[in-house]
């Protein structure tokens, strides 16, 4: 996780790929010559950031000596969340809570016992074999892996998927899936989930 600092100290952190600016010029250029996962901003810094936050999509972290409600309020309206200086290790805390949730983002293969979907190229492999889905079924297996915590009503389910057409086609694509082995589970009055 690469982290770009522009605060007056040094966080010390090994764990990370830390850069620190050195000035305001020198933020500017790092963060238009390079991809950022978190940034971690002084407040003093706030009223020049504000400009240009629509233009970054990094984690933004904002660290004060002092914080009252009007500049935690200020802080959590631009950037994500906000410590004071001396809370180190509530900012390592979430530092590591980001690098876990930027890792569980970028996988692109979902594996369930003999299942094996890879979300680059769209594939689903059942006992190392791959399985030939139409767009619709892989666009309802894929709307089922992404959010496999979470029961999809219909609706649901027909707002994420541009490839089915109505709700009676969704139990037909579900009941597909399960005779390939896929395990979903229904819920009445709250749709359909992945079982895990």
């Amino acid at each position: 996780m690469r982290i770009l600092c522009f605060i007056d100290y040094d966080l010390k952190i090994d764990k990370f790929d830390v850069v620190y600016a050195t000035d305001e010029d020198d933020f500017y250029d790092k963060i238009l010559n390079k991809k950022y996962d978190v940034l971690i901003i002084s407040f003093e810094f706030f009223s020049q950031f504000v400009n240009i936050k629509d233009y970054i999509k990094s984690s933004i972290i904002f660290t004060t000596a002092y914080c009252d409600t009007y500049i935690y309020k200020k802080a959590l309206e631009v950037g994500d969340f906000c410590y004071l200086m001396h809370e180190y290790d509530k900012l390592l805390l979430r530092l590591q809570y980001l690098q876990k949730k930027l890792l569980k983002s970028k996988s692109t293969v979902y594996k369930k016992d003999n299942i094996l979907y890879n979300f680059n190229t769209n594939e689903l492999y059942i006992d190392s074999k791959p399985v030939k889905l139409s767009s619709a079924e892989n666009e309802l297996l894929k709307t089922l892996i992404k959010n496999k915590n979470t029961y999809l009503s219909k609706e649901d389910i027909l707002m994420e998927c541009d490839s089915i057409e109505s709700e009676a086609s969704i139990k037909v694509l579900i009941s597909h899936l399960r005779k390939l082995g896929i395990n979903i589970e229904n819920q009445k009055n709250l749709g359909y989930k992945l079982k895990e």
